[in-house]
């Protein structure tokens, strides 16, 4: 698991302890104190970093909404009707190749979006889809989807036309490792810059909690 990742977690867990201790003790002063200095702890481990200082909420956002795309480009190839056909009709691949390009295109924006926020936000999660796919070199050449230098993908149409269907789905299916490995990275990806966006608009309050949110 990255740094980020474990950071954000280990925040999470205290503001949510913190927080529920606060309730009983009915806003004990003490309590107030230390979920304040978690929150500032966790914000210097983040301005080192690369996220929450400066005026790039643009390009975390750009992040936010490729992996957004991403995560639902993915969840998409993760159906099972995609890889059958209605009862006594061929199968069509129609549908299956452009879902696929779909994917590889939400792909592709989210390794620009990545690099152009540069840092530690884009080293960690571009190793992350990155190492996903090398586990999955064979299979994925085999359907006709390889990684250039720059951690793009692209696609020889002719060979994914020809593929066969269960070669795709046993890269996608939900219970695959790599589509559990880009859904974490993915929701991974929206958590921390959400968190970071808001330490940076102040709309989080003493208690670790959205302002105007219970």
């Amino acid at each position: 698991m990255s740094s980020i990742n474990n950071s954000y977690e280990y925040y999470q867990s205290n503001q949510g302890l913190l927080s529920m201790l606060n309730k009983s003790k009915s806003g004990n002063p003490l309590i107030n104190q230390l979920i304040a200095n978690n929150e500032m702890e966790y914000q210097q481990k983040m301005e080192k970093y690369g996220l929450g200082t400066g005026n790039t909420n643009n390009k975390y956002k750009n992040v936010e909404t490729s992996a957004n795309n991403l995560e639902d480009a993915l969840a998409s190839l993760g159906k099972d009707e995609l890889y059958t056909s209605e009862s006594g009709e061929e199968y069509d691949n129609t549908q299956l190749i452009k879902t696929i390009n779909n994917y590889v295109t939400a792909y592709n924006s989210t390794i620009t979006s990545l690099v152009n926020c540069g840092g530690s936000l884009k080293n960690i999660f571009s190793t992350e889809l990155n190492e996903a796919f090398k586990n999955k070199t064979e299979a994925f050449s085999n359907i006709g989807i390889t990684m250039s230098k720059d951690g793009k993908l692209s696609v020889d149409q002719e060979k994914l036309k020809a593929a066969n269907p269960s070669d795709v789905k046993s890269i996608f299916n939900t219970e695959s490792d790599y589509y559990k490995s880009i859904m974490s990275s993915t929701s991974s990806m929206d958590a921390i810059i959400n968190k970071a966006l808001a330490m940076k608009s102040g709309t989080y309050n003493s208690s670790g909690l959205i302002n105007g949110v219970l």
